[in-house]
């Protein structure tokens, strides 16, 4: 949510261009910002927390039940390292902290592309470890293995992708938001957190 506006949505989405047109949750219940481009480190500056300063930080996370974050991908993209990526997460889920305690946050994992060659795919498999592995430090934070949805087996479902092979399709945005729905139903939510701890 932008400064500004009151919080009366349980649910919060942030994201990289992923999850442009991605329906996460429900239109009357979900503030959802999601940013062309972005790494990691562009939501971290993005975030107003209590006692720090305004800047560009305009995203106020008060107030939120659920948290969903979506990034990661375009850190690869441009070279970061998988632990670099971590340490970002890491930060990034300290900072939503700062000013909110209370909610889930619901970090879904980086997502194979079609466009990747198989140097990032390995880094993708490692990133996502390291993710979880942070994930599983905190309270209430959950690590989603979204990209389970778009591959079976060891095969990528590429029919789930536009042409360019960077971006999820109509069939693939509405498998993403249906997943991630369901991860914010109360019983697919419980199941999956004691998932995580295993």
């Amino acid at each position: 949510m932008l400064l500004g506006r009151r919080v009366s949505k349980t649910t919060l989405v942030l994201s990289d261009s992923m999850l442009r047109g991605v329906r996460v949750g429900y239109a009357d219940d979900t503030d959802q910002i999601t940013r062309g481009g972005a790494v990691i480190r562009d939501l971290s500056t993005s975030i107003y927390y209590r006692d720090g300063q305004f800047g560009s930080r305009s995203i106020k996370v008060e107030g939120y039940r659920f948290i969903v974050i979506h990034v990661g991908t375009n850190d690869l993209s441009n070279g970061r390292l998988v632990s670099e990526v971590s340490l970002d997460i890491k930060d990034l889920i300290e900072l939503i902290r700062q000013s909110n305690q209370d909610a889930v946050l619901l970090v879904s994992g980086v997502l194979y592309r079609p466009k990747d060659d198989r140097t990032t795919f390995r880094k993708v498999n490692g990133v996502n470890v390291a993710i979880k592995r942070v994930c599983d430090r905190y309270r209430s934070v959950l690590f989603l293995r979204s990209q389970s949805q778009f591959k079976s087996g060891s095969m990528l479902l590429t029919q789930l992708y536009d042409n360019g092979g960077l971006h999820l399709n109509q069939e693939g945005r509405a498998r993403f938001g249906s997943y991630l729905r369901a991860r914010l139903t109360r019983g697919c939510l419980r199941r999956d957190f004691e998932g995580s701890r295993e």
